[in-house]
């Protein structure tokens, strides 16, 4: 196994053609790419967009809670979720339960008169509900701000851009655009490419506006389909999500962090021309510092939204606070 200088596959390898300052930073590289928010919250920012969940705009979201409704958008945690087939399922296993009591166990002569469980689960970070953090997708040697990819290693993990960094954040406005609902079908079918128009329309149709320091959500009912047919490869290879064009229009709205009930946000089959795999990983979250969201459970959400008509509310996302990251699950919680 090797590389080219530039980072291509080869069974040779060539070194890089770049030096790393003592931030971990590429010196002298310059992210070419538009649009993109590389230095606009400092040259050693490590949270992106996140950065617009400012006090106030937390403060002000607050005053959404108004019943006291809260509803989760997360997935169970179990081995029954859509786990990309890249990555290992969901393991979760019990140390000692209340049956070893029932038959008696060493732990009660140990600890007599004690009686309990205590249980473990072994999981990729993203294997659920979760969070891609801004270690999570590189581009050219690089990944958001500037950092060298080499900041991120199997030793010490996510030395630069860990979803540990969102530990205090991802918490204010949420912003709900239902779009099988607003085009009058169960789901989007996948494949289909979500389009600045679409997103235009249905939030104009719901009376609500997104604008800068939002959590943005986006249900295409993809991720429920999955509980639905019995042969889950068809899941795989094919899903509803955004297209390119979506970029720009994210990062004119100023969003701050992304959130969809598909596997991967963007997108599948990818758009031509695309330089790589998920090509729009790179675009979000190694260009803008976008944190993206995937395989929330927007089901009740949708329902109380279109009961209540009203599709704002105070979302709680914090990722678990994993030190050097690349993602986190979560439980995200919309408060009305």
């Amino acid at each position: 196994m090797g590389r080219t200088a530039d980072g291509q596959w080869s069974e040779e390898w060539t070194p890089p053609v770049f030096s790393i300052d003592a931030n971990g930073k590429v010196i002298g590289y310059v992210n070419d790419r538009t649009p993109n928010n590389w230095g606009r919250w400092g040259e050693l920012d490590e949270k992106g967009t996140a950065n617009l969940l400012t006090p106030e705009r937390v403060a002000a979201a607050g005053k959404l809670i108004e019943t006291g409704k809260v509803v989760s958008l997360a997935i169970p945690l179990d081995s029954t979720g859509p786990v990309h087939p890249t990555r290992t399922g969901v393991v979760h296993l019990y140390g000692y339960t209340g049956s070893d009591f029932v038959a008696g166990t060493k732990a009660g002569q140990d600890y007599p008169n004690f009686q309990g469980t205590d249980d473990y689960i072994f999981m990729p970070l993203q294997g659920s509900t979760q969070w891609d953090g801004l270690s999570h997708f590189f581009y050219k040697d690089t990944m958001f701000n500037g950092f060298w990819i080499g900041n991120v290693e199997s030793y010490a993990g996510a030395r630069r851009g860990s979803i540990h960094q969102m530990k205090d954040t991802l918490v204010g406005r949420g912003v709900l655009l239902d779009l099988p609902k607003f085009k009058g079908v169960d789901r989007l079918q996948p494949g289909y490419g979500i389009t600045p128009d679409d997103l235009d329309a249905c939030a104009e149709a719901q009376g609500v506006a997104v604008g800068e320091g939002d959590m943005l959500v986006l249900r295409t009912g993809h991720v429920p389909w999955y509980y639905e047919i019995e042969n889950k490869m068809d899941y795989w290879g094919s899903a509803p999500g955004i297209t390119r064009a979506v970029v720009d229009w994210l990062a004119e709205k100023d969003v701050a962090a992304l959130a969809m009930d598909n596997i991967a946000v963007e997108v599948e089959p990818f758009e031509d021309g695309a330089e790589h795999v998920y090509p729009l990983h790179a675009r979000l979250i190694r260009d803008l510092g976008l944190t993206l969201g995937e395989v929330w459970w927007l089901e009740e959400l949708a329902s109380t939204c279109d009961e209540l008509d009203r599709y704002e509310f105070f979302l709680s996302a914090p990722p678990l606070n994993v030190t050097n990251a690349s993602g986190s699950p979560t439980n995200p919680v919309a408060i009305f």
